[in-house]
Order: C-alpha cells, then structure tokens, then sequence
C-alpha cells in the first residue's frame, strides 16, 4: 500500500494493484505528435540517448523518416510506452540514422526562478573584459569528444591491471584540502595566463618536428585515432 499526499500529513491510500492497472502497455508503436526545430528544446529535458533502428519490414518507413527530417532540419516528438511507464522521446537523425532521447515532462524539472544567479553582484568592466578573454583564449570550432577522457576510470583499470600481474601498489598520499573560498578573478587570470603561455611553445615544438618521410608512390602513414565512446 503506498500513499499519496494531497494536503500536508493526509495521504490518499493507492495500492499496488491500482498502480499496476494504470500502467500502459508495453508497444514497438511509437506515437509522433509533432516535429518542431532541434534548438527549440532545451537540454535540460534530455534523460538518456539510444540508437534507434527498424524492425523487420520496416527499413524503408525508417530510411523515409531519416532523411525527411534531415532534410527538413527537423526533430519528432513522440510518446513511447517503456516499462509499463509512458516516456516523452525525441527522436532525431544523427549518422545516418536515427537516435531517440527519452525525456523529463515539464513539471519533472525544477525552475531556474527557484536558483539565487547572482544577479546582485556587481560586475565591473574590466573583470567582463578579461572573462571574454579567457573564452576567446579556450574557443574551439566544435566539440570533440575523443578529447576528453575519463581519468578516474583509467586509474581504476590500472589498478586493477597491477593487481592481476601480481604488482604491489602504493596507496595514494593524503589529499591536500583547498580552501573553500575561491578568487573568480583570479582563477581567470590563472587560466589565461596558462593558455597564453601555452600557444608560443607548441608553436615552437611545431616548427622543431622534423617531417615525416614519405617515399614516392606510397601513402602516408595514417596515425592511429581513438574512437569515441557512447
């Protein structure tokens, strides 16, 4: 027996028969609403991501629906009864085919105007200056994700690797404790300072790379590249 609460410290008893009655059955149909422009929705309403593919038969209803709305520039939303329980989806085309993203319903997500942003501070005209520095410095063309790794993962993988050949691994030192209180300001510049003093020595490490020799007639060796992960 569950309850539900309706005014403060009176509960509504629902059992678990009703609940179970009130689930929708499970279906392969998913039911399309509207299609609307991907930068429309907000990604705070995404939950998860799956590769979405054709059943039997149905390649060619699936290959329509990809390429029209990758023509389109469009996306689909849609409901879908997963686990009893009725999930909003998007579905989008993305590498060809299609990828569905469940979804928080509107009153699933907590409103910004709950948040204190800030707003009472005072900002001065320097200290935006040297912020639009720092995201110029750091601007890139796209994201990459093979960029970014998991460090804490691949620590755990190599301890577990030194454990399975046998070797005695060292505990790590005790964690410095930082101060809570952190200069924004400072960090900037920090930052910046970093980023700007980083750009003439990779230059420099450019320029002493000796080239690669590569014979007549016969192609380059390709450097190997890390595939990304979903």
């Amino acid at each position: 027996v569950r309850g539900y609460e309706f005014v403060k410290d009176q509960y509504a008893r629902v059992t678990d028969e009703e609940l179970k009655a009130l689930e929708g059955e499970a279906s392969k149909v998913i039911d399309i609403a509207e299609f609307v422009p991907l930068e429309s929705v907000d990604p705070i309403y995404f939950e998860k991501t799956y590769y979405l593919g054709p059943d039997k038969g149905g390649e060619k209803a699936y290959r329509l629906l990809a390429d029209a709305m990758a023509k389109h520039d469009r996306v689909a939303l849609a409901k879908f009864v997963m686990r009893g329980k009725e999930s909003l989806v998007l579905i989008r085309p993305a590498q060809g085919g299609l990828m569905l993203h469940t979804m928080y319903f509107a009153d699933e997500v907590r409103s910004f105007g709950e948040i204190d942003k800030g707003e009472s501070a005072k900002i001065k005209e320097g200290e935006l200056e040297l912020a639009l520095q720092l995201i110029d410095g750091l601007s890139k063309d796209a994201f990459r994700p093979e960029q970014y790794q998991d460090e804490y993962r691949q620590r755990v993988l190599d301890l577990v690797n030194q454990k399975v050949e046998g070797k005695e691994v060292a505990a790590a030192g005790p964690e410095l404790k930082r101060a809570q209180v952190i200069d924004l300001m400072e960090a900037l510049k920090q930052s910046l300072a970093k980023k700007v003093a980083a750009q003439p020595a990779a230059a420099e490490a450019a320029e002493k790379k000796p080239l690669a020799k590569v014979k007549r007639g016969e192609p380059a060796p390709a450097k190997k590249a890390q595939a990304g992960k979903k």
